[in-house]
């Protein structure tokens, strides 16, 4: 477990870097200086999409990714790897948290990506749940951290810019 904390931070600055351009900050933000964005507004308290577009704007879907993702980092920063209880645990509660921040993003552009991210932690925690079992299945770490790494990067991409 000592080298699960390592790759998985690198995949959370890996989306916190991509997410920069979204977020405003320049490309030199890190997981440490990125302070999460205020809650996002839902669509019904969101200003009225223009004519000929209705669902949730792109900026809320954005934010709600933004926030996830520094969270992921948060919570990747806090990890103490001599407690694999206490890791399990805080990544059991991340995968719920984002799983139920990514059900509020309804912007057809953002969703798909999102849940696809959350669907790939969600896969991240239980193989974490698995090695704690079988640590013989530590040679797969890196593939699970590429697939949860590429899911981020999908689901951040749209918001660039």
């Amino acid at each position: 477990m000592t080298n699960t904390r390592a790759p998985f931070a690198l995949v959370a600055a890996s989306a916190l870097l991509l997410l920069a351009g979204c977020s405003g900050g320049g490309p030199t933000t890190t997981a440490a200086e990125t302070t999460p964005p205020a809650a996002p507004s839902s669509a019904a308290s969101s200003p009225a999409a223009p004519a000929g577009e209705t669902g949730q704007p792109k900026a809320d879907a954005c934010e709600i990714i933004i926030a996830s993702f520094n969270d992921v980092a948060s919570t990747s920063e806090a990890i103490d790897t001599n407690d694999p209880d206490g890791t399990l645990a805080a990544f059991g509660a991340l995968t719920e948290k984002v799983q139920a921040d990514f059900s509020q993003i309804t912007n057809a552009e953002i969703a798909p990506g999102a849940q696809k991210a959350s669907a790939q932690l969600t896969e991240y925690s239980a193989f974490l749940q698995r090695l704690m079992g079988d640590p013989s299945q530590a040679s797969e770490l890196m593939t699970q951290v590429t697939a949860l790494q590429e899911s981020f990067t999908e689901a951040a991409t749209p918001c660039q810019g």
